[in-house]
C-alpha cells in the first residue's frame, strides 16, 4: 500500500467517476484504475461498486476512506512539520557551555537566536569539566558545546571560538597591583594562590601556565566557584590566574607578558551526519560573535566554509 494509493482512492470517491477522478489527477483512466485494483487486490475486498460509468464505495472502502483521509492528513502535517524545522520556524537545539566563559560569550548570541528564530527551543546546560561535554556531544544529548581547547574525544568536529590571554588576579593592596602593564607569571612564584578544585578547567590552566612559568602554585585556597575566586583575591587571601573571559569589573587585573599564559575555547559537535538547520544557525551566530572577544581574529566565513551543514 503506497500514498498516491490512498490519494487515488480518495479521488475517485470524491468524483464518483474513474473517468473525472483521471482527469483531476492528470492521470490516464487506465493507470489509476490499474492502481485501485492493485490496491483492492491487496486488501482482498472490492473498496468501489461499479454502477455503469459511476462508482461507489462499498462497505470495505467507507471503512477505509476514513482511515486514509486520516493518515494522508497526518503526512501533510509531518511535511509541514519538517519544512517548519528547516525553516526554523520550529525545532530545538541542546547547547552546552562552561560557566567560566558563559556570563560573557553567550548570552548576546542567545538573545539574537531566541528573536530571530522565536518557534525553536534552546536548551542550555551549563558544566565546569570540558571532557565532560565532549562524551555529552559525542553520545547525542548536545547539539553543540563550547570547551577549552583542543578536544580530546575522536567523533568529534570543532572549530576554534575564542584566544584569550590569561590575567593575573591581585589583592588591590598588593605591591604588585600599582602598575598597569604587562607581568611575568613567574613574579607570582612566592604568592600564596586561590585556585579552582582540581579537576576544573580553570584550574588545569593554573596549574599548566605556572609549570611553562617555572613554578608550582602555592594554592591555599580550592574552592568550586569562581565568585570564591573573585572574593578571596579582593580579600587579600591570595593572587590568582584566569582567563580574560572569567573576570569581573572590581577585581584588580594586571596582564601577562607570557606569551604561552592563553586559553583557547572552540566548539564541538558530532562528526558524521551534518549539523540540523537550528544548531547550524547558533554555530554561526556564536562564530561571528566570537571574534569580538579574541586576541587572533577567528573569521567565521572562513570557519563555517569547513563545517558541513544539512541542506
Amino acid at each position: 500500500m503506497e500514498l498516491h494509493q490512498l490519494r487515488y482512492v480518495l479521488a475517485v470517491s470524491e468524483a464518483g467517476s474513474i473517468t473525472r477522478a483521471s482527469e483531476r489527477l492528470h492521470l490516464a483512466q487506465p493507470s489509476l484504475s490499474t492502481q485501485i485494483r492493485k490496491l483492492e487486490r491487496e486488501l482482498g475486498v472490492p473498496l468501489f461498486e461499479r454502477l455503469g460509468r459511476r462508482v461507489r464505495l462499498t462497505s470495505a472502502g467507507e471503512a477505509f476512506v476514513a482511515h486514509a483521509e486520516r493518515a494522508l492528513r497526518e503526512v501533510d502535517e509531518a511535511r509541514r512539520g519538517v519544512e517548519a524545522v528547516r525553516g526554523l520556524r520550529r525545532g530545538r537545539v541542546s547547547f552546552g557551555v562552561l560557566p567560566s566563559a558563559g556570563a560573557r560569550l553567550v548570552p548576546t548570541v542567545l538573545a539574537r537566536f531566541v528573536r530571530e528564530h522565536p518557534g525553536v527551543e534552546v536548551h542550555l546546560r551549563e558544566q565546569n569539566v570540558s571532557g565532560a561535554f565532549e562524551q555529552l556531544v559525542h553520545a547525542g544529548t548536545l547539539d553543540l558545546a563550547v570547551i577549552r581547547m583542543p578536544h580530546s574525544r575522536d567523533g568529534l568536529e570543532a572549530t576554534p571560538l575564542v584566544r584569550e590571554p590569561m590575567m593575573a588576579l591581585l589583592p588591590p593592596e598588593h605591591e604588585l597591583a600599582a602598575d598597569p602593564g604587562p607581568m611575568p607569571l613567574r613574579a607570582l612564584a612566592d604568592e600564596p594562590f586561590v585556585g579552582m578544585a582540581p579537576g576544573y578547567g580553570l584550574r588545569d590552566l593554573l596549574d599548566a601556565s605556572c609549570e611553562a612559568a617555572g613554578f608550582t602554585p602555592r594554592v591555599v585556597v580550592e574552592t568550586t566557584q569562581l565568585g570564591t575566586v573573585h572574593g578571596m583575591v579582593r580579600s587579600g587571601v591570595g593572587v590568582s590566574v584566569l582567563p580574560r573571559l572569567c573576570l569581573v569589573p572590581d577585581v584588580t587585573t594586571r596582564p601577562l607578558a607570557d606569551r604561552h599564559a592563553r586559553r583557547e575555547l572552540g566548539v564541538v559537535w558530532r562528526s558524521g551526519p551534518p549539523l540540523e538547520a537550528a544548531p547550524a544557525a547558533l554555530l554561526e551566530l556564536l562564530l561571528a560573535d566570537a571574534a569580538a572577544h579574541s586576541d587572533d581574529v577567528v573569521t567565521p566565513a572562513d570557519l563555517l566554509a569547513e563545517v558541513p551543514l544539512r541542506p
